[in-house]
């Protein structure tokens, strides 16, 4: 079941969000909150697969809440319900995975809950069991891309996001290493570096460095730098 709480101050807008989401049987309504504070209240008992968050709340709007979430793990998917189209931009900042502008009808609200579901199976979260991610989902303003796990040959951290690179491709993930690195099978990619994760198949050679570091050179003659500080992660790949 997918759990979902109703974030909204009104709530005839609670009652009709819970009644289109009576009618699909994987989906389970958890709760109601019609402020910032009982969100925070109901957040401590329990994270929630997503929330559907308005936002002109009491206090606050629903944009700060979200980017609030952003540092929580595990982190709820967030889906905006809201009257005012100005802030769609910074709804997909806050990587919203979709935009209700009210009054939505039936088949607009039932491709939101689509999204979702395709989000929720392909890119499993820090605490969720069964396999690894298979894809990356990734959201930029307009569009959402997906990148096949298995094409990527290194990562990068870059401030708040991660460069994914495929053969000569670059996205843009926002993401943090850390949390993407609990979603990737352990025997197919390696830490080499506090910023970098390299795909072990994308790796050809291994060149030693004064000092204990050493040259990692891809496939494609991409190089980077394995830190002497990760030499478990040079002993997985000699052995790989």
């Amino acid at each position: 079941m997918i759990r979902a709480l109703l974030v909204d101050d009104e709530q005839h807008a609670r009652d009709g969000l819970r009644a289109l989401l009576r009618g699909e049987p994987n989906w389970s309504v958890v709760g109601e909150c019609d402020s910032a504070g009982a969100l925070h209240t109901a957040m401590a008992t329990g994270v929630p697969d997503v929330l559907f968050l308005d936002i002109r709340l009491p206090g606050t709007d629903g944009i700060a809440l979200a980017r609030l979430l952003q540092n929580r793990e595990p982190r709820p998917l967030v889906v905006f319900t809201t009257a005012f189209e100005q802030h769609a931009v910074e709804a997909f900042e806050v990587q919203a995975v979709d935009y209700l502008l009210k009054p939505f009808d039936d088949q607009r609200f039932q491709a939101a809950l689509r999204r979702v579901e395709q989000v929720l199976a392909s890119t499993p979260r820090r605490g969720a069991t069964g396999p690894y991610a298979q894809r990356l989902v990734i959201r930029s303003i307009g569009r959402v891309q997906f990148v096949n796990v298995a094409q990527i040959d290194w990562l990068e951290a870059s401030g708040n996001y991660i460069e994914v690179h495929t053969g000569r491709e670059t996205y843009l993930h926002r993401e943090r290493l850390r949390v993407l690195e609990t979603q990737l099978d352990p025997t197919e990619f390696v830490r080499i570096h506090r910023s970098l994760i390299v795909n072990r198949a994308a790796v050809k050679e291994i060149r030693p460095l004064a000092g204990g570091d050493c040259t990692i050179v891809l496939r494609n003659g991409e190089r980077l730098r394995l830190s002497r500080t990760y030499r478990a992660a040079l002993d997985s790949l000699e052995r790989g």
